[in-house]
């Protein structure tokens, strides 16, 4: 087989929970049949079915219908003049979900080794060296790639040994990304097979990603993920993208919504998905000395869905770090968890479901806890897709008023979470609010500790005006300006 049918591969299942794949070869040349089998027992429409003729030592059939679970051994054979003269057997096939995860360091998987996941059989990684296995961190290990861009070198003549590469594999001591977190979080909450199609590379830009240099194949990102997505001769169920740290600069951050608009539509037209679902990670925190271009990215992030339908964000604002740039090995964890969350509303539709939390509404009000007693103005947050209610861990934290400058204003005193809303006293007039802005998440690494009750975090948000809305003051609550 060279193409669409590896061991150990996950077929994605259909709408119908049952998948397929177009797959091509070469042969002895007569008639082709196959079968598939769970166990010792042949699956009864799969005993032996007719797959077309070999001509030219070559041969082409699509194979459907097979239900999902597994694992599954695909038998294939050639008889002519009634006599069996090739056969050849793939082993661990299995029929579920299955998933492109790319991007950049972050999805690649810095996390340290030792808070890596335990695996599970039905869990699968495509790796980059182009062969299927149980997935196991590092689930990219980019020394092993097929595709030059990852290594250098790919399938060429400097290509290290395998006994070398797996030597330096069993060294590795970074490796942990949320794919794999994803992965066994989708498996538990579907009870179907899981593969990922490793396609990250630490430190790349959009402009690296850009579906101009398809034509490039594997000495390009775009080109290298697309030639692995035809190898398989088979649909996804969606793609997992962590990117935007490599382009938390001036010029980059200016056209990061336009490129991340070019790159799901290319690769809905290339995968011919028309709706191709993407899972898009957010950026969090990090140590360097600047903040604005990186809280520029976070925002467009943050906005996607407003621009990009099919498409949710998942928060990582709240992560600790492993070093000054990279999620932790628990943060990935979590990151990971949430993502399925994501998957779930939005792949599956599943109504008992949320999406990510986002901002619905700011209003200004006061409040007036007892009679006689001061009014304090406040500033309020509706938050949307809150499961249970907004929570934290001590003191919460992570909000900030930005002045016309996109400055901090040193104002904010007392934050309170009361169900999906957040409420924000700063000691202000209504007037001076009216100049401010509302962050969460602001400058370079803040401290943020708000999430809802199933561990989903606020979003990171950037200079979100006040007096875009309108005003409603009351003596006695806090009205949204939709209710004045």
């Amino acid at each position: 087989i060279t193409h669409g049918l590896l061991p150990g591969q996950v077929l994605q299942r259909n709408a119908e929970n049952k998948g397929g794949a177009l797959i091509s070869g070469t042969a002895k040349n007569g008639t082709l049949e196959y079968r598939i089998l769970k166990g010792a027992k042949a699956l009864a429409r799969f005993t032996w079915a007719p797959a077309g003729e070999v001509e030219s030592r070559q041969f082409t059939f699509f194979a459907d219908g097979i239900p999902c679970g597994g694992p599954y051994q695909v038998e294939l054979r050639v008889k002519s003049k009634r006599k069996i003269i090739d056969t050849l057997t793939v082993a661990e096939v299995l029929v579920g979900d299955v998933w492109i995860a790319a991007g950049q360091s972050n999805m690649q998987g810095v996390g340290n080794i030792v808070n890596a996941p335990q695996p599970h059989p039905q869990v699968r990684a495509f790796y980059t060296r182009d062969e299927w296995d149980i997935a196991v961190e590092p689930i990219h290990f980019l020394a092993e790639a097929v595709d030059v861009f990852h290594n250098g070198y790919g399938d060429g003549p400097n290509r290290p040994s395998r006994a070398t590469l797996e030597a330096e594999k069993k060294a590795t001591v970074k490796g942990v990304s949320p794919a794999h977190v994803f992965a066994l979080a989708m498996r538990r909450r579907t009870r179907v097979p899981q593969g990922i199609i490793a396609c990250a590379h630490g430190g790349t830009s959009m402009a690296q990603w850009s579906p101009s240099l398809h034509s490039q194949g594997g000495a390009s990102l775009y080109g290298a993920m697309m030639r692995r997505y035809e190898k398989l001769g088979q649909k996804v169920a969606g793609v997992i993208w962590y990117q935007g740290e490599s382009d938390a600069n001036q010029e980059a951050s200016a056209v990061y919504t336009q490129n991340m608009i070019n790159l799901v539509q290319s690769t809905r037209n290339d995968m011919d998905i028309p709706r191709l679902p993407w899972l898009v990670v957010q950026i969090g925190c990090h140590a360097a000395p600047d903040g604005k271009y990186w809280n520029s990215i976070q925002d467009q992030q943050r906005l996607l869905p407003n621009a990009i339908d099919n498409i949710d964000v998942a928060p990582a604002v709240d992560l600790g770090l492993e070093d000054g740039i990279h999620i932790s090995g628990v943060g990935q964890q979590i990151l990971g968890k949430r993502l399925a969350r994501l998957a779930s509303r939005l792949v599956f539709r599943d109504r008992k479901e949320k999406g990510s939390i986002y901002l619905k509404d700011v209003s200004v009000g006061d409040k007036s806890p007892k009679p006689g007693d001061p009014r304090t103005t406040v500033v309020e947050l509706q938050y949307g897709n809150v499961k249970g209610k907004l929570e934290s861990r001590g003191l919460p934290t992570g909000f900030t008023m930005i002045d016309r400058d996109g400055n901090e204003f040193p104002s904010l005193y007392k934050v309170t979470l009361r169900g999906s809303r957040v409420l924000l006293e700063c000691g202000q007039t209504l007037d001076m609010l009216m100049t401010l802005a509302v962050s969460y998440g602001h400058d370079r690494h803040p401290y943020c500790n708000i999430t809802d009750s199933d561990g989903m975090s606020l979003p990171a948000m950037q200079s979100v005006p006040i007096a875009e809305r309108t005003p409603c003051l009351t003596s006695s609550r806090l009205a949204l300006s939709t209710g004045c």
